[in-house]
């Protein structure tokens, strides 16, 4: 079952699982959801813990001998095994051991974010029908003011729309600032409804912002975040050339389909991408593509052109301008 982070106690309180997946790109959500499991596993019986790597070499026969160990002469185990990375011999190791999973031992896997390739393989299938699977992903900017909601709750706060509004503009993309700042609120201002006055006057700024989430911001024509967001990226000395790059590659998929609407509508287009689109990314693609004519993205990558050659060739100083001129493209 996939659920996510915020669901998760819930679920391993009615009934702890055989195993848990732990995988996303956002630190944060991964830690606590494993200190989730491991918590509540210790309050069944789950006393000892053993972590491997399943990184470059490792060795199957301790893990499979950990597996055979009995509660008879030894506590329930927690077994909790981490890949940065998926290869042949891990993920074959991995369906080697899932037929030993038994009452006494709960497996922790754990690790980046998956691609939907690795999430539809035998290996991941099979883990994921005996237990849960924790999507811990950087959220999404609609999901960031019901987790600010949450922590705020869990503290025993509350806040008004503007408050979460002010939260969101401050520390989208930075999860661990925010649980800090909201901890440091309830010491402030215990049990109290926020004012927005008072949570300005305590704050201090820590939004941090990827790549993809300013592309998603064009995407979707969200011309207030993506201002937001290019002015981070500039103040944290982000390369120009990633950015241009990064823009440009988006630009030319988008051109592609664009091309080929003449054929097919586009709901068919995005649903026979490979690999598949999850919805959200089918939905900012629809977005851009109902606002963007082939003529302008044509436009837009030849600009894109331009500013790498104005960057490695020209070393012009106006390049974020043009950088800016492109963007505001998608904004219109």
């Amino acid at each position: 079952m996939r659920i996510y982070p915020e669901q998760l106690l819930q679920h391993i309180q009615k009934k702890l699982p055989s195993c848990c997946l732990i995988f996303g790109d956002e630190a944060l959500l991964t830690i606590e959801a494993f200190e989730q499991v491991q918590q509540q596993a210790k309050q069944h019986g789950f006393l000892e813990r053993f972590s491997y790597s399943l990184d470059g070499s490792f060795d199957k026969d301790q893990i499979f001998s950990q597996f055979n160990t009995l509660s008879l002469f030894s506590e329930k185990q927690i077994i909790e095994l981490t890949l940065s990375k998926t290869t042949k011999e891990n993920t074959d190791f991995i369906r080697e051991i899932t037929p030993l999973l038994n009452p006494d031992i709960l497996l922790i896997l754990k690790g980046p974010k998956l691609n939907n390739q690795q999430l539809k393989s035998v290996w991941f299938s099979q883990l994921e029908q005996q237990g849960l699977f924790v999507s811990t992903n950087a959220l999404l900017p609609q999901r960031f003011p019901q987790w600010l909601f949450q922590r705020l709750k869990f503290v025993g706060l509350t806040a008004s729309a503007d408050v979460i509004d002010f939260l969101v503009l401050h520390f989208e993309g930075n999860l661990l600032a925010a649980k800090q700042e909201i901890e440091k609120l309830s010491i402030l201002f215990p049990k109290q409804h926020l004012q927005l006055i008072q949570v300005e006057q305590s704050i201090t700024t820590h939004n941090h912002f990827s790549l993809f989430q300013w592309i998603d911001s064009l995407m979707a024509g969200d011309k207030a975040r993506t201002t937001r967001i290019i002015k981070q990226l500039h103040a944290e000395g982000t390369e120009l050339l990633l950015l241009s790059a990064t823009l440009a590659s988006e630009i030319q998929k988008l051109l592609a389909l664009s091309y080929q609407l003449k054929q097919q509508p586009l709901s068919m287009l995005l649903a026979q991408q490979k690999p598949k689109l999850w919805p959200a990314k089918q939905a900012l693609l629809t977005s851009a593509l109902n606002r963007l004519k082939t003529s302008q993205l044509e436009k837009m990558l030849i600009e894109c052109a331009q500013l790498e050659v104005s960057i490695k060739v020209e070393n012009k100083t106006d390049t974020w301008l043009q950088l800016d001129t492109i963007c505001y493209q998608f904004l219109k």
